[in-house]
């Protein structure tokens, strides 16, 4: 297994890492007024980065240190990871049960009934708590074999290599100008936040600075090693990990180091990184977990029986669809420099999301900053931009000889001129 290297070697690897990564967070920092000025509305409640870092590669070298995969029966390491997964939704499931309990006044035994899911939640937990550093040393191993196997490797040694750690949750701040759709800040806030505190941080900077805000929950952060939001979804999960993976080999090579240089890039980037999360995440189904995989991705001659007729588009609601349509209109509203129709308009377009079953607690620029970054999948709201982006993009890496080969051409690139001719001659 990879894990078997020895410890020299992780040792480099995550000075490397740490000493290409700071500069560049600290480049979120800027001191101009604006920033600032957010800052002093946001800055109770922001993350303290260096001090996870510090405490997480504590425990990553200690993990490896005592080589805890040793201690995971041969051939069984599949199966550990599935029985986590699936005690972690008995633990969302029982958590979900003790709000009801505790919320049905009428309920007889109410007391002795939460007490006795109470005592079951807190054997769950110190279960997955145990178990949680075997599965992370698994995981790790596993897509970091992926990656190896898809050609990422220098030397017979992977850098970055796969390192994360799970959290509860995590929160981060987007604010944007309100006459255009651009990240004027993006701030990763503590956990545990209450909806009061995320409504009051929101509302004070949006009337004291004349900004749109929002609170958005994340999956993971591009830290090293990376935080990866808790989850029992294996496919959630292995895709988030792989996503984060990618900021990291990214941030040490030109294309991650101007992360923030334009919104362009900033979409570049988050695009290259949900495709490439694509690739990682196929190869460690197909190497560890091919049930997960859809059913063309291993049949190996086609389906004898046709699928059944497409239902007609008209009996669906596509999110993804509405939503690019959504950002096209404010993007032109805002153009014509219309910003409160423009907000009346996302807002009555998010009434029209909870119609059908999707909750947006908040459409706003802020919104669009955020999630328009993300440009992997076609029609979503990034691919609004006039470039294109995540259609070339995608283009590029279906073309590409191979996923290594897209990876290191892309990695080099550091203007959005430089995209432009890759574009063009790839046409």
């Amino acid at each position: 297994m990879y894990w078997k290297n020895k410890i020299g070697k992780l040792f480099f690897s995550l000075f490397i890492i740490v000493i290409g990564i700071l500069p560049v967070r600290g480049s979120e920092v800027d001191l101009s007024q604006q920033l600032e000025q957010i800052r002093s509305y946001s800055r109770p409640y922001e993350f303290d980065y260096a001090s996870w870092i510090v405490s997480a590669l504590g425990q990553k070298l200690t993990q490896s240190s005592l080589k805890v995969y040793r201690y995971t029966p041969a051939g069984e390491e599949r199966q550990i990871v599935l029985d986590y997964l699936d005690l972690r939704n008995q633990i969302n499931q029982s958590q979900n049960i003790l709000i009801s309990v505790l919320s049905d006044p009428q309920l007889e035994n109410r007391d002795q009934a939460s007490a006795e899911i109470k005592k079951e939640l807190e054997e769950m937990r110190s279960r997955r708590e145990d178990t949680a550093p075997f599965v992370e040393q698994i995981i790790q191993s596993q897509m970091n074999h992926a990656l190896v196997n898809l050609g990422m490797s220098a030397g017979g040694q992977l850098v970055p290599p796969v390192l994360y750690r799970s959290e509860p949750d995590s929160y981060a701040l987007i604010v944007s100008p309100r006459d255009e759709i651009q990240q004027a800040a993006n701030l990763m806030l503590i956990r545990n936040l209450t909806l009061e505190q995320i409504i009051h941080l929101e509302e004070i900077i949006e009337r004291e600075l004349n900004l749109s805000a929002l609170v958005v929950g994340i999956g993971g952060v591009g830290l090293y090693p990376s935080m990866v939001i808790e989850t029992g979804n294996l496919d959630w999960l292995i895709h988030v990990i792989g996503h984060e993976w990618t900021h990291n080999f990214l941030t040490i090579r030109p294309l991650g180091a101007n992360y923030f240089t334009s919104p362009e890039l900033t979409t570049i980037n988050e695009t290259i990184a949900d495709l490439s999360a694509d690739e990682i995440q196929r190869e460690t189904f197909l190497l560890y977990y091919p049930e997960f995989l859809p059913a063309e991705s291993v049949a190996e001659e086609p389906e004898e029986t046709p699928p059944p007729d497409p239902i007609p588009a008209g009996d669906v609601f596509d999110f993804r669809a509405e939503m690019h349509i959504t950002r096209l209109e404010v993007d032109r509203l805002l153009a014509e420099g219309d910003i409160n129709k423009a907000e009346d308009y996302m807002e009555t377009r998010r009434l029209f999301f909870l119609e059908n079953g999707y909750l947006i607690r908040r459409l706003n620029q802020a919104y669009f900053a955020f999630h328009g970054s993300y440009a992997a999948a076609p029609g979503g709201a990034a691919d609004a931009e006039g470039a294109d982006l995540g259609s070339q993009l995608r283009e590029l890496k279906t073309n590409a000889s191979s996923y290594a080969a897209f990876m290191h051409e892309v990695a080099w690139k550091w203007r959005l001129d430089q995209f432009q001719r890759l574009f063009e001659e790839n046409n």
